[in-house]
């Protein structure tokens, strides 16, 4: 239970830093899934995640 309360803190605690900073928190849930995904696959889906989101946010 304690690593669910922990997480839930840690994701409200983004938001806030992401408010304070004026950074869009929905751009930066992929790339923190794709951080999750990157230790499980051990690909370069990290990279290309990063590329794709600089990209989706450029245009």
């Amino acid at each position: 239970m304690k690593i669910k309360e922990n997480k839930i803190i840690q994701n409200e605690r983004l938001k806030e830093i992401c408010i304070a900073k004026d950074v869009d928190y929905k751009s930066l849930e992929p790339l923190l899934d794709s951080v999750r995904a990157k230790k499980i696959k051990r690909v370069n889906y990290h990279q290309q995640k990063i590329v794709d989101v600089i990209e989706k946010a450029t245009k």
